[in-house]
């Protein structure tokens, strides 16, 4: 980013189910342009013949599948159900799928903070986990209680009990990633009163900037 066009980056991170998206919702609200990582990842492995031959190179030609408009996509379902059965399966996947999302994460940082954004939000699940929190200015926390979390998950996700103890292993739990976060949205509770906590965060931000 260049010296003229300066922002502040606010990475929002947070376990499966946490409620990230929103936290980015509301900040989208309140006129904060918000970078969704999981959005990246999607739109790589739908859309990117590279991505596409890598992910089926090491997992498998199967995991390609046609759509209704006749274009090929990886079968995301599949694909986790395989990662995050293998932990070197998953190391092997974000290889590929990192790389490629931090160079998009910071295109389109440049651009919003080209056009004027002095504040840009990016939603990045494994934020710690991949050791990105330099990339950032700020980071926020999203937690919710454990008996919360796991309901979303069944109902928004069709998750098993051994499904989603998967997916919460193969992250840092809540606790460590919210002692290492700069601020902690506590998202157990109604949108109501998860609002509050983000005004009050980025008054906060805005107040530092100043």
């Amino acid at each position: 980013m260049s010296d003229d066009h300066k922002a502040i980056t606010l990475g929002i991170t947070g376990t499966i189910g946490s409620g990230k998206s929103a936290v980015g919702a509301i900040l989208s609200d309140l006129g904060v342009p918000v970078i969704d990582t999981d959005k990246i990842v999607h739109n790589l492995l739908n859309t990117n013949t590279e991505v596409q031959n890598l992910v089926t190179d090491r997992f498998g030609k199967s995991l390609l599948i046609e759509v209704q408009s006749g274009a090929k996509q990886i079968d995301r379902k599949a694909l986790g159900a395989l990662v995050f059965n293998d932990e070197q399966a998953r190391r092997d996947l974000e290889r590929i799928l990192h790389p490629r999302v931090r160079q998009e994460c910071r295109r389109l940082t440049k651009e919003y903070a080209t056009a004027g954004a002095t504040i840009i939000g990016q939603l990045v699940p494994l934020l710690f986990e991949a050791n990105l929190k330099q990339e950032y200015d700020e980071v926020w926390a999203v937690i919710a209680d454990e008996k919360t979390l796991r309901e979303r998950l069944k109902l928004r996700d069709g998750l098993n009990d051994a499904e989603i103890a998967r997916r919460l292993s193969a992250q840092l739990n809540q606790t460590e990633k919210a002692n290492r976060s700069d601020k902690v949205i506590n998202n157990s509770q109604d949108l109501v009163q998860t609002r509050q906590q983000v005004e009050t965060c980025l008054h906060e931000l805005k107040v530092r900037m100043n």
